[in-house]
């Protein structure tokens, strides 16, 4: 039952955990949930009543810190592709949108991922969940980009329980790869349909956990399916007092009681290994809740693809029961950005000089990172050492658009609503020159007095604007001119005989006989 073990949990945390390992570097437990808004996690802004709790989150942060000011990207590509490579989206070429099926979309082979480093510092590294940063070739594939093991679904999203990118159609998503030596494993898992998938999920990640030896240090990114879109949660989920499934409040509870549900047996997994009492707890949205009657960013203005701060503002905390790693302190306001944990964890886990030794790498690649080590204010307590005080939010040449945040103040150009914004044309080339942002459309909020973006001084404080717009004008020079990548449906799977999404390499070889039983095929390698 749900509710008990959540309570179960809750009663726990207070007590000191079983065992323990004494390894020098700590395990990091990583959780990113998906579209998980503002409005979604009862400790912010709790005076706003928003028909919805999250008992173990809440004690889970108060326990910790709260990342009161915490920035991720507008989107879900341009989110995780900046958490692996310490990099803003747009320093990536993700300009306007997530990534999509049937396209040649990768992240840039060029850029080194946080896994990749982690792993020389002696980490076992793991995802579970959503990857999400291009299927295009084998190489764009999680297991070649540092994780020793991937399982979950390749694109934005599939449906809970067929598994599938397109209700109704046969393409399915799940997948499990894992390095062996100079080869790389590649299996499709077929055989799992109506198995709610963030079972599939936590039952994967608690396998790895208690498989695991002690002795080695464990980087677990474990990348939630909940609470994204299609908006469903098992019956379990649903609370005694709120069982009305055309209700949006009762579905979002069902699906957050899922999301914490999913946590609290993770926790367990390492108690029972002896490891939680040498684990970082990491909990952050990849971006704001999309706009629906079942997805909530309350208080803040705006959603999800937008550059309002509901759409790039999140939840986000850290926990762990040993205070040698993280000093428990309730809230900062200090700014924190999803590229900062890239510097800041692998500072904190050994810097870079395994890495470097392995490798290739140039001190120019580490240089040029948008990403801040903040790991002296972050794991020690120490408020005065919050380094980050700019925030380039994004610039999208396609919508010319553009947002940047300086002290207290943020600065928005061009239209930002959802209904508003134009599609990547085909074969255009993008470039950074001043004309590619609308600077005719301005907004400009002191977002610690009001952050809720409520009242416009564009017109009142054009030195705060004029500032804040050289300051996007100043990354100009960084940016490569962006180019759209064009479709390849011709050899792009899946399709309507291979119903599983695979990288187009496969295209070139030679289609199996499994293929024509598509609904049902075995494993391969």
């Amino acid at each position: 039952m749900v509710v008990p073990l959540l309570l179960s949990l809750l009663l726990f945390l207070g007590a000191p955990p079983v065992g323990g390992s004494d390894v020098d570097k700590p395990n990091i437990l990583f959780v990113l949930i998906d579209d998980m808004g503002y409005g979604d996690m009862s400790y912010t802004y709790p005076e706003i009543k928003k028909n919805i709790t999250t008992p173990l989150f809440d004690k889970l942060a108060s326990e910790g810190l709260i990342l009161d000011r915490y920035y991720s990207q507008f989107l879900c590509s341009p989110a995780r592709g900046s958490l692996y490579t310490g990099r803003y989206a747009i320093a990536l070429g993700i300009a306007d949108d997530a990534f999509k099926p049937w396209t040649k979309e990768c992240l840039d082979r060029d850029q080194i991922l946080l896994p990749e480093v982690l792993r020389a510092n002696g980490y076992a590294t793991h995802l579970v969940g959503k990857w999400h940063l291009g299927y295009a070739r084998w190489d764009c594939m999680p297991c070649t980009r540092g994780f020793e093991t991937a399982y979950g679904y390749t694109q934005g999203q599939i449906d809970y329980m067929s598994h599938q990118y397109v209700p109704g159609k046969k393409y399915n998503d799940l997948y499990f790869c894992e390095e062996d030596g100079d080869e790389i494993n590649w299996s499709i898992l077929p055989n799992t349909t109506q198995v709610f998938s963030e079972n599939l999920f936590t039952s994967r990640t608690k396998s790895l956990v208690e498989s695991h030896n002690p002795s080695q240090p464990l980087f677990m990114l474990y990348s939630m399916q909940n609470v994204h879109y299609p908006f469903f949660a098992p019956d379990a989920y649903y609370s005694a007092d709120c069982l009305d499934k055309a209700n949006a409040s009762c579905v979002r509870q069902a699906m957050l009681n899922g999301a914490q549900d999913a946590l609290s047996e993770v926790i367990e997994s390492y108690k029972e290994a002896g490891m939680w009492n040498n684990t970082l707890l990491i909990v952050a949205s990849d971006n704001g809740a999309r706009k629906s009657r079942f997805d909530s960013n309350l208080p803040l203005r705006g959603w999800k693809g937008s550059l309002f701060e509901g759409g790039v503002r999140v939840p986000a905390f850290l926990y762990s029961p040993n205070p040698n790693i993280l000093v428990p302190r309730g809230h900062t306001s200090c700014y924190v950005h999803v590229t900062d944990w890239f510097s800041s964890l692998v500072r904190w886990t050994g810097g870079w000089e395994a890495f470097a030794e392995i490798s290739t790498v140039r001190k120019s690649q580490i240089d040029t990172l948008d990403s801040i080590d903040q790991s002296d204010f972050l794991f020690t307590g120490k408020e005065e050492n919050c380094l980050r005080d700019e925030i380039l939010v994004h610039i999208n040449p396609v919508n010319e658009n553009a947002a940047y945040i300086k002290g207290d103040y943020k600065a928005l150009f061009g239209l930002q609503s959802l209904f508003e914004l134009k599609e990547c044309e085909t074969d255009h080339r993008y470039t950074f020159t001043e004309n590619c942002v609308n600077w005719n459309v301005t907004r400009l909020y002191n977002i610690t007095a009001d952050p809720f973006e409520m009242h416009d001084l564009s017109k009142t404080r054009t030195d705060v604007l004029e500032e804040l717009k050289e300051r996007i004008l100043d990354h100009f020079d960084e940016l490569e001119p962006l180019q759209c990548t064009l479709p390849d449906i011709e050899s792009a799977f899946p399709t309507e005989i291979m119903h599983y999404f695979l990288p187009f390499d496969f295209a070139g070889g030679i289609i199996p006989d499994w293929a024509t039983y598509a609904h049902d095929p075995p494993s391969f390698h």
